[in-house]
């Protein structure tokens, strides 16, 4: 179980006016409008929930880690990897979209299909998953209903996806980028995940039916699923010398993961942050995105002073073994 943190947290909820706050992504589609300290809650034909009761909870996770968020959102100083302005006043809020109608949803795809040169594929992916991030990292959109009915009812809790996944695009706003590794971004969502619920729930391929067409003895007592806590479950695979490399992990893809990799795409980013040395490093590694270079592995052992995989795994390892990884 996780150490308990006592942070003060005073969020304000109001309605908003005539006009909303911050920048009309979907101005043909009429939004109720709640604001949080942080967060832009935009909802059309369903209520504010998971957004009310978990955006600020994420915001004070991803906090933890990047405390120059407080002035990328304070100060309006939060830019888009093309350079531009997130609000057209301050403070910057993320913005999250919340619809209750799959036809709502399928007019919102084909929006930023139209202006970010989307091909079907990457539309018939947002249709399966319920959610997709905005590319320019400022909002994140989850349909509650079924997509593929126009109607509204029969909602889905949509809580893990959209912890894991407001988590990974604040991230990637921080970094000013949209080209950081699968890696990184998953293992931050995941990080988040754990820290707020003690589950992993966010699947990037059917886990279950992994398992049963894999039914081998090396996955027995460290079945990755959304029932167990992750660190428990990981760490008997890792006793067992059944790892993941560092090669294996930052080479992962969403398309091909498989869940041990996602476990192990988990402890690396706990481990990364596992104390405040590393939180320090994690930070450049941030930085250097912002700066425009791409995340790698070779620049991964740079930044935290590694000469190569062995000497990184090593200490890995030993963490995710450790009474600290829980």
């Amino acid at each position: 179980m996780k150490t308990a943190r006592f942070t003060a947290l005073v969020t304000f909820f109001c309605l908003a006016g005539p006009a909303l706050s911050q920048i009309a992504h979907f101005p043909d589609l009429d939004w109720k409008e709640k604001l949080t300290d942080h967060f832009a809650i935009r909802t059309r034909g369903t209520g504010t929930d998971p957004a009310r009761r978990y955006a600020e909870k994420v915001w004070d996770e991803c906090l933890e880690v990047l405390p120059g968020l407080e002035p990328d959102f304070a100060d309006n100083k939060f830019r888009t990897p093309g350079g531009n302005p997130g609000s057209e006043d301050s403070p910057y809020r993320f913005t999250v979209y919340l619809v209750g109608s799959g036809g709502d949803y399928r007019r919102m795809i084909d929006t930023d299909a139209g202006r970010n040169g989307w091909n079907d594929n990457t539309k018939r992916s947002c249709m399966i998953t319920r959610n997709y991030a905005d590319p320019h990292n400022r909002y994140t959109v989850f349909c509650k209903a079924d997509p593929e009915n126009s109607g509204g009812g029969g909602e889905t809790d949509l809580t893990p996806v959209f912890i894991h996944n407001t988590a990974s695009t604040i991230l990637e706003g921080r970094s000013e980028s949209s080209r950081l590794p699968f890696w990184m971004t998953a293992g931050f969502g995941y990080y988040v995940e754990h820290m707020i619920t003690d589950r992993c729930r966010v699947y990037y391929i059917d886990f279950q039916a992994y398992y049963q067409a894999n039914d081998a003895e090396l996955v027995r007592g460290g079945v990755l699923g959304p029932d167990v806590e992750w660190p428990d479950a990981v760490q008997r695979l890792c006793k067992k010398d059944v790892r993941e490399s560092l090669k294996s992990v930052c080479n992962a893809s969403i398309l091909h993961v498989t869940p041990n990799q996602s476990g192990y795409i988990f402890a690396l980013t706990y481990f990364l942050v596992s104390d405040e040395e590393r939180v320090k490093k994690y930070r450049q590694l941030v930085a250097h995105a912002r700066d425009g270079k791409d995340i790698d592995k070779d620049l991964l052992l740079e930044t935290y002073g590694y000469a190569d995989d062995d000497a990184l795994e090593e200490d890995w390892y030993e963490f995710i073994e450790s009474r600290k990884f829980k």
